[in-house]
Parts: structure tokens; C-alpha cells; sequence
């Protein structure tokens, strides 16, 4: 798949292109075409992505803002993924080959300004630790009040459908990883009925107001 080509899937939010592109966590292309040189029957069985992913490079901007900090891959990129269709800013790339070097590009500067908002929220910074899995919940001493104040919010957030998804992927979807939370949150986006790419792009929406909410309730 050309580089124009997969420039139009993500603006047309082709679900399999997107979904590879951006959280792709297999083998990539140039890994299988490797293997393919000393082991062919290897590269046969290895998973195969639809198109190049840019994965390794969000990973690589990350790690360099985050450093030892915890980060939420599925999260931040789904906000940068909403970031990008919302004013169909890739419509703006004059160089489809360019498209990794500005991927990485617009990220790093999209992702530093996201951590500098993180870190002012109500100058608590850790606002966005009340949206962890159930397990993390039982090892913080904390645990119970946690878990009334996050079930507060979600009973109190307006709107009822981000709610249920919040609901969904924070306390069920947030404690698996890899392959196994790619597949659940598969089978939540069939449960909704929507297609996987929309479920990325409600969950940061709902994230947002979850905070929203989270600030009224305490500054009241």
C-alpha cells in the first residue's frame, strides 16, 4: 500500500488501516521482509500488518517526554488520532512520503502540549490516575475513596453513552494489555455496534468529559 493510499484510508477512517497504522503492536513489514531473507517459512506465519505502522515512532516521542513516567499509548494516541481527522489535517501533507517523518513530527509537539495541560490540571497532575484499572485501585491505600469519587463522576457525567464506555473500557478493557485488550476493545466496538476507530475516538471524547466533570464536582 502506497503512502497516498494510506494517507486517503485515514481521512476516509478506513478501520483496518487506522487501527494498523496507528496501534499495530505485531510484527512490522520491514521485520517480516528480514526474516524472509534467512527463514521463508517463518515470514510466512508471521502476522502480517495491511499497511506500515507508525507505532515505533509515537512510542519513540513518548518515551522521550514521559521518560520513566506511566503513559497510556491507547489513550494519548487516540486523542492525537482524533487530533488529526478532526480538521482533516492530513489533507494538509504536500509530500505523501513525508507522511512518517511528519507523523512524528506533529506528535511530539501535539503530545508535549498535552502533557504541559495534564500537568496544570488544578495543578494536580494526578487527575488522570482516577481512571485506572480495578486492580491498581486494590493496591492503592486510597482504594476505596478512589473508586466512590470515579463512580461519582461517572454517575454524574451528562452524558450517559461515555459513561457506559468509560465504565466499560476503564474497569474491564484498561486491565488487559497488548493483543488480548486490542481484541476486547474489538468486541466492545461490535457490542456498540460502531466501527473500532469511532470507539478510539468516543473513548477520548469521553475521557475529556470525565475531567470536565471531575473538576465541577470538586471545585463545588
Amino acid at each position: 500500500m502506497t503512502f497516498e493510499e494510506i494517507i486517503q484510508r485515514l481521512r476516509d477512517r478506513d478501520d483496518r488501516v487506522t487501527r494498523c497504522f496507528f496501534f499495530w503492536d505485531g510484527p512490522t513489514l520491514q521485520h517480516i521482509e528480514e526474516v524472509r531473507k534467512t527463514n521463508p517459512l517463518q515470514a510466512a506465519k508471521m502476522r502480517k500488518p495491511v499497511c506500515v505502522t507508525c507505532r515505533p515512532g509515537l512510542l519513540k516521542v513518548l518515551h522521550s517526554l514521559y521518560g520513566t513516567e506511566h503513559f497510556d499509548y491507547d489513550e494519548l494516541v487516540s486523542d492525537f488520532y482524533y487530533y488529526l481527522i478532526s480538521g482533516d489535517k492530513l489533507a494538509t501533507i504536500a509530500e505523501p512520503k513525508a507522511l512518517m517523518g511528519w507523523i512524528v513530527t506533529t506528535a511530539y509537539y501535539f503530545f508535549l502540549h498535552n502533557k504541559i495541560d495534564r500537568d496544570k490540571v488544578l495543578g494536580n497532575p494526578s487527575l488522570d490516575s482516577l481512571l485506572v484499572s480495578n486492580h491498581d485501585f486494590e493496591q492503592d491505600e486510597s482504594a476505596g475513596a478512589a473508586r466512590e469519587f470515579v463512580a461519582e463522576v461517572l454517575k454524574a457525567m451528562p452524558n450517559r453513552t461515555y459513561a457506559k464506555i468509560l465504565d466499560e473500557v476503564t474497569l474491564e478493557v484498561g486491565q488487559y494489555k497488548g493483543r488480548e485488550k486490542v481484541e476486547r476493545m474489538q468486541a466492545l466496538a461490535r457490542q456498540l455496534d460502531i466501527p473500532i476507530d469511532n470507539l478510539y475516538v468516543k473513548v477520548s471524547l469521553a475521557r475529556k468529559h470525565f475531567k470536565e466533570t471531575a473538576k465541577k464536582l470538586i471545585m463545588s
